[in-house]
């Protein structure tokens, strides 16, 4: 989710959508991009998120234009996973387009069961302005395997009433993703706002389990690092990434002004309450705890909670949480597929998307469209993000490797290794588990 929703996607708006001129001529008749002249009417299965009531309300408007409703089948995000696998290793398809995670594609592409989209994106999204990082995950040695449909990553957001009451800037955050070295400044923010005595934390973030994985990424980014190197080999224990882990390090045990709770916190949900309370500065996280913080009735920074894109070492730098649609290989239908997904990415319905549901959109000009703007008050933001780094890693064995990673990374937070041997170590164990 990506802000306050304040419309309802009704039928007869993406009907009268989606009759725009962009769908009304040639249609994409296979994944491989070869232009068909008459479109395809045969039935159509999709797997769907079960969230993307977006998505399932583009039934209607597809039966209005090719005279078959889709069969639509849900699958919640931990499921996904699961069931693709368990699908494809038996040669079944579970639909002709189906919804992937950003920690699925290079696996499932690996292994064959997607069809490459490159075409698609090279001649249709690039020239709609696709935002061109989100598209980091979908790429895999070389090809593009999915388009993203909704584009999220961890953002900065802050209790302005807390900076005010310590005599800060309440609005200098706004701009630190464009200042160098400016995580220096929010360390020195959340010093001044920090006052364990009243149960006051300058910052709070989710770092249990693999949770730990988005602020590490942010910081090794924003320091120059990366996950993998050209060849998806391990290289997060670069220097880059050792200071990055000193710095979470330090924020807990040596500056002491993050919630000491942060390595219990498992997901968004254990580490809001604090802030919807106003006792904690900095929450690091997803962009639609802006739209709770800002419009719930029980939120105590209820039209004072900011959001910015992260702060900046060399640079600003998140990490992908896109949603996509891909077309799998075994897919009984790819053309039909292939045009549901030209529909639901056509820049019109992305518009839609944006400015009815609080999913953002991935192509810039619906990013910054008054609609959109109006209906997820965040959407700048999540576009600026994008004009950053963003990557995760993205190999075959991504979902492997960051449980080793993030295994590691906690014991460099609780001090048990410093923050060099726990990254050598897992290295050395991402290194084994290949072999």
């Amino acid at each position: 989710m990506e802000g306050k929703m304040k419309k309802k996607i009704s039928r007869r708006k993406f009907i009268n959508h989606t009759g725009s001129a962009a769908l009304a001529g040639t249609l994409l008749s296979q994944v491989g991009m070869k232009y068909a002249f008459a479109a395809n009417t045969k039935p159509v299965s999709l797997l769907l998120g079960s969230h993307m009531d977006y998505l399932q309300a583009l039934a209607p408007a597809y039966a209005e234009k090719y005279g078959v409703t889709p069969s639509i089948e849900t699958v919640t995000t931990p499921d996904l996973s699961v069931k693709l696998n368990s699908a494809y290793i038996a040669r079944k398809s579970v639909g002709d387009a189906i919804f992937v995670t950003a920690s699925e594609i290079a696996g499932l592409a690996d292994k064959g069961w997607l069809m490459d989209m490159s075409d698609f994106v090279n001649d249709t999204l690039k020239p709609n302005g696709v935002m061109e990082n989100s598209l980091t995950a979908a790429t895999y040695k070389g090809k593009v395997y999915a388009a993203p449909i909704t584009i999220g990553c961890p953002v900065l957001h802050w209790n302005k009433n807390l900076l005010k009451n310590a005599g800060l800037d309440t609005e200098a955050p706004n701009n630190w993703h464009r200042t160098k070295n400016s995580w220096n400044e929010l360390i020195r923010f959340a010093k001044e706002i920090n006052d364990p005595d009243n149960d006051i934390y300058g910052i709070v973030d989710a770092w249990a389990g693999t949770h730990s994985f988005w602020t590490f990424g942010a910081l090794l980014q924003a320091n120059g690092g990366s996950f993998l190197d050209g060849n998806l080999d391990p290289i997060m224990n670069s220097d880059a990434g050792v200071e990055a882990l000193n710095m979470m390090v330090d924020l807990l045990h040596k500056d002491k002004i993050i919630d000491p709770a942060t390595p219990t916190y498992t997901w968004v949900f254990d580490a809001s309450p604090s802030y919807m309370a106003g006792k904690r500065g900095f929450f690091l996280t997803w962009p639609f705890i802006s739209g709770i913080a800002n419009f719930t009735e029980d939120s105590a920074v209820q039209g004072m909670s900011g959001i910015a894109p992260l702060p900046a070492l060399e640079t600003s730098a998140s990490v992908d949480g896109s949603e996509f649609l891909a077309i799998p290989k075994y897919s009984d239908n790819p053309e039909a597929g292939m045009q549901f997904i030209e529909m639901a990415l056509s820049p019109d319905n992305q518009i839609l998307q944006g400015s009815t549901s609080p999913w953002a959109p991935s192509l810039e000009p619906a990013l910054d469209h008054p609609d959109v703007l109006k209906n997820i008050s965040m959407a700048g933001v999540i576009k600026d993000s994008y004009l950053y780094p963003v990557d995760a890693g993205f190999s075959a064995d991504r979902n492997q490797w960051v449980e080793l990673l993030s295994n590691e990374v906690s014991l460099a937070l609780t001090q048990k290794k410093s923050a060099k041997d726990a990254l050598n170590d897992a290295v050395k164990q991402i290194n084994a588990s290949r072999s």
